[in-house]
């Protein structure tokens, strides 16, 4: 189970906002500045979490490991196949066009790729609508003062 560290924004009801605060090694990371938690816009996660939390609270999050699998299944898995798709698409269509050549080995390649971006594209959309839900494992001691 992956905890991180955030601040509660907001409460309605059960659930929190909490904005995710970057973890010790982003600092130092060579890819920081490909990486969502860096941007200047930090991540926000919806949390079920106890009475006791209100908003400026510190609090460590955990996110189950079952979503992280799910997304990065998605993430990775559904280009995949679109690219597989493409390449078989463009192979089985140089094969009945009678293609020879380089021709019929470039196709396939160039079909598969042409079909990653939709798989790239219907990939972020389904992995949009998981809308996963934190739960908040406890309160850290340190307050934060919430500026407008």
């Amino acid at each position: 189970m992956q905890t991180d560290r955030g601040l509660v924004i907001a409460r309605h009801g059960d659930a929190v906002t909490i904005r995710l605060l970057p973890r010790d090694g982003c600092a130092s990371c060579a890819l920081t500045q490909f990486c969502i938690g860096s941007k200047e816009s930090s991540p926000t996660v919806r949390a079920t979490a106890p009475p006791e939390i209100a908003q400026g609270d510190l609090v460590e999050v955990s996110l189950d490991d079952s979503i992280i699998l799910k997304a990065s299944a998605i993430m990775y898995g559904v280009p995949l196949i679109a690219f597989l798709a493409g390449v078989l698409g463009g192979y089985g269509f140089s094969s009945l066009a009678g293609l020879s050549g380089s021709l019929s080995m470039a196709l396939p390649v160039v079909a598969g790729f042409v079909m990653v971006i939709p798989g790239i594209i219907l990939s972020r959309r389904v992995a949009m609508r998981l809308n996963p839900t934190a739960t908040v494992v406890n309160k850290l001691d340190q307050e934060v003062a919430i500026c407008p």
